[in-house]
């Protein structure tokens, strides 16, 4: 059996409702494009748990998902959320927020151009489900139950249709068999299991497309690799082949069949950890730590159709986060920690996989440092577009 599910991101937070131009700190070159930002929640204005905040997702319209949840009272345990802020329309909607249904929520919700929002959840009468909501009720994807799952991966996907891709454990009955699965809220499509393939089964995030082609990373007795099924349906075409001496993590898949995630290996007896692109080998560097950047984490850089990709980095002096577009950071910077956001510091930013859309907006989560908010500090979901 693998692990429960990824643990949840804590950020610090506060904050209110704006517009200006984002830019790279005035220590870095200009970032490749100026941006619009407007904070489209905020945890004091929200009245958000300022250490609740995960990943943001954003969509075509520029619609944003994002988990975060409420404080506590007199010391109690918070309340976890999943919510969306839609582009045009101010305050932000509550997809999950149930104290008497859901014990945890996933870190990780993931959005459609429908509004349609996915996610797991521990249900507080004990085990799991994968469901799907816009706001009101919600859809049950799957659910835990005797004699079929055990759990689940925790990051799903849906597509534009509404299904949602999710990994999980079957039940003890069928010896704890894992894999790969989908459904819109009626039957479950078994992808492949561990018993009946090569791989040996994980619970990582899988990522779906509008065609419904899945891209996944596996263990097989060969190594990791990424995978993704075929439009067929029958079989699976291999993007980057299993190798005992490189770790490849989970992917991203656009709707041209581009698949992006993060690799790591050992050149000259030094670790690498690199971003790379393609649908198969030889694949395009996006970004490695031979050069400025110190860590590039684990996760795959959001990814859109044209190609474009932003993601999450440290560099080599290992204090200085930001968010980049490419190899040079000086160049490539969207938003650095010690740079400027609504008047105070960022102190650290989170983009994920579903960070970026067709339109190049991208949607993350920044903290900052805000000695007017009651812990000193304060969180924002942020949606940033380009400038013409």
């Amino acid at each position: 059996m693998t692990s429960r599910h990824s643990a949840l991101i804590a950020l610090s937070a506060t904050g209110g409702l704006f517009v200006a131009a984002l830019l790279a700190p005035s220590t870095a070159a200009a970032a490749p494009a100026d941006y619009d930002v407007t904070v489209v929640a905020d945890s004091g204005a929200d009245d958000l748990d300022p250490f609740a905040f995960g990943c943001a997702s954003i969509n075509a319209g520029g619609d944003i998902a994002f988990r975060a949840g409420r404080p506590g009272v007199d010391g109690a345990s918070g309340l976890d959320g999943i919510y969306r802020a839609d582009t045009g329309t101010p305050g932000i909607v509550t997809i999950a927020e149930d104290g008497d249904r859901f014990d945890f929520l996933g870190n990780n919700p993931t959005l459609n151009d429908n509004r349609q929002v996915a996610f797991a959840a521990e249900l507080e009468t004990g085990g799991e489900a994968v469901l799907r909501g816009r706001g009101g009720p919600l859809t049950t994807i799957a659910q835990t139950d005797p004699g079929v799952f055990n759990f689940f991966g925790f990051d799903t996907s849906i597509n534009n249709h509404g299904r949602v891709a999710f990994k999980a454990e079957l039940d003890e009955e069928l010896d704890f068999d894992e894999g790969l699965f989908s459904g819109t809220g009626g039957d479950v499509t078994t992808h492949y299991l561990a018993s009946t393939s090569r791989f040996e089964g994980t619970d990582t995030r899988p990522s779906l497309n509008d065609h419904g082609n899945i891209a996944f990373d596996e263990v097989t007795p060969r190594g990791s690799g990424v995978f993704a099924t075929r439009r067929a349906g029958t079989g699976f075409r291999t993007i980057s082949p299993p190798d005992p001496e490189n770790f490849a993590g989970p992917p991203v898949l656009n709707n041209v069949g581009v698949a992006a995630f993060a690799t790591a290996f050992a050149d000259d007896d030094v670790f690498v950890n690199a971003l790379v692109m393609g649908r198969r080998q030889p694949f395009t560097t996006i970004a490695d730590t031979r050069g400025p950047y110190g860590d590039l984490g684990f996760g795959p850089p959001a990814l859109n159709d044209s190609g474009d990709v932003a993601f999450h980095a440290t560099l080599d002096d290992f204090q200085t986060s930001g968010i980049f577009t490419g190899p040079r950071p000086r160049r490539d910077a969207v938003i650095r920690t010690g740079g400027t956001l609504d008047g105070d510091t960022v102190t650290n930013v989170v983009l994920c996989e579903e960070g970026l859309n067709n339109s190049g907006q991208l949607a993350f989560v920044a903290s900052l440092d805000d000695p007017d908010a009651p812990d000193g500090s304060r969180a924002v979901v942020v949606r940033a577009t380009p400038q013409p």
